[in-house]
């Protein structure tokens, strides 16, 4: 196993500025993201507090991390910015307001597998395809949410979103079917996994003296609560697991508290988002321990998250 936190520390001004690069580059001027940076603004500025002002902080990080992750890469996977246009565009303003039986969860569970794409290709690790699309100049098939290549051998990766703990298990089961279908001709992979909602209840905010406390309690919910419900899953043919997990969190400002006369310490803190890789390999795995190599490669990768 191996994982790596990923947080911010710094203005929100500089989160909006973020933002608005994003939707610039993807020319989004209406939809989910463009809202963000509104109530971003509302909520230290003007004191706003509703739900919406208090996680768009978390949800507009998403959006940035695609912008980061793919501005300089999209040139060479060919119609991939509109399909990213398209998941920072659609879908509820909030994960809170997904409904999977009316699909509005869709644009989220692409985005994840764009995420997912993104991470390994910032790592140095040859993404071929996503979603259908082809790196340019190259002639292999792919039929699953994202495909590399690790020293000559293709390997594919299915991405799922599961909603709760009995999603978990059949999102599970769903990828490992994708993965072994005959069509994929005995070609090895691996399951990621986005459980942040399964760690984290609707409605609840993460509080937590600091980013990295905050990080440590994700990878110990991701191992000890996620992990082991899915394991069992694995063939020999599979190298393992990606759990990834993104929670909005509150984080104290003040390592002092504000003392109030009757003695009571108040500490000041402020919305954040909190998110985490956890890279999970399967010990029966027929093949060498590929993975343990893609997680160093991803812990070489320097961290990227939210505001202050």
């Amino acid at each position: 196993m191996n994982q790596r936190p990923f947080f911010r520390q710094e203005r929100y001004t500089a989160q909006i500025a973020r933002l608005v690069a994003a939707c610039n580059w993807l020319g989004i001027t209406r939809g989910r993201a463009a809202r963000y940076r509104k109530f971003i603004k509302e909520f230290f500025e003007d004191d706003a507090c509703s739900a919406q002002h208090l996680l768009a902080i978390g949800e507009s990080c998403e959006i940035v991390d695609l912008f980061e992750l793919w501005e300089p890469h999209t040139s060479a996977f060919p119609g991939l910015v509109e399909k990213i246009k398209t998941v920072c565009n659609k879908g509820p303003l909030l994960r809170e307001a997904e409904n999977s039986t009316t699909s509005s969860n869709k644009a989220r569970n692409d985005a994840f597998g764009y995420l997912v794409a993104g991470r390994l290709l910032v790592a140095g690790i040859p993404v071929v395809a996503v979603d259908g699309i082809l790196r340019r100049d190259t002639t292999c098939e792919s039929e699953a949410d994202v495909t590399v290549q690790w020293h000559g051998t293709l390997l594919d990766i299915e991405c799922k979103r599961p909603q709760s703990d009995a999603g978990l298990e059949a999102c599970t089961k769903d990828a490992r079917r994708q993965l072994q279908h005959p069509h994929r001709g005995g070609r090895h992979g691996i399951i990621a996994l986005d459980c942040s909602v399964l760690i984290r209840p609707a409605g609840t905010l993460l509080k937590s003296p600091s980013g990295e406390t905050a990080e440590r309690e994700l990878s110990t919910k991701l191992k000890q609560s996620v992990a082991p419900k899915v394991e069992s899953y694995l063939t020999s043919s599979m190298l393992g697991f990606l759990f990834f997990a993104r929670v909005p969190a509150m984080m104290r400002v003040r390592r002092s508290p504000i003392v109030t006369p009757q003695g009571k310490p108040i500490y000041d803190f402020r919305p954040d988002s909190i998110s985490t890789w956890l890279v999970f390999s399967n010990a029966q795995y027929a093949g060498p321990d590929i993975l343990r190599s893609l997680a160093d490669r991803l812990n070489d990768t320097s961290a990227r998250g939210t505001p202050s």
